[in-house]
């Protein structure tokens, strides 16, 4: 009985130590993107960066600078990008009006994170956010024509 349980632990063991710890038929788990609180800014530091929706085509994402109150007081934009297939980048952001910087998506949903740094030293996450595809509307061909 003993020797049994031993033949038996180290063949899980061998499994495990293979990769093969998922049962057959079971869903595997797919990269879960989720967002978290942003900072508040104060009135008179207030600035705006935009996220757009993926292009429907490329899959790009563009997030721009448009200025705000606070815009002289910006030292540093930064843009962390992850995508819904794994892939991640950061990109500077230049905090000048209609600045933009681009992104490579993927297929499923991607994440947005920006952080602002101000000359005083403050930095704040102005935007965290999941980013779908822009769907396309359909061609409208008026009846008659």
């Amino acid at each position: 009985m003993k020797s049994i349980f031993i033949v038996i632990l180290l063949i899980g063991a061998f499994m495990l130590s293979a990769g093969c710890n998922s049962l057959p038929g079971q869903p595997v788990a797919k990269n879960t993107l989720t967002t978290s609180p942003t900072d508040a800014v104060p009135m008179e530091s207030g600035v705006t960066v935009s996220v757009a929706e993926k292009d429907p085509i490329y899959k790009t994402l563009d997030v721009t600078f448009a200025g705000g109150n606070g815009q002289v007081q910006v030292k540093d934009i930064e843009v962390l990008f992850t995508g819904g297939d794994g892939t991640s980048g950061t990109k500077k952001l230049n905090p000048v009006k209609g600045e933009a910087v681009t992104f490579q998506g993927s297929n499923e949903t991607d994440k947005v994170v920006v952080y602002v740094t101000y000359y005083n030293g403050n930095r704040y996450k102005v935007i965290d956010k999941l980013v779908g595809t822009r769907t396309r509307e359909p061609s409208f061909t008026p009846s008659g024509a």
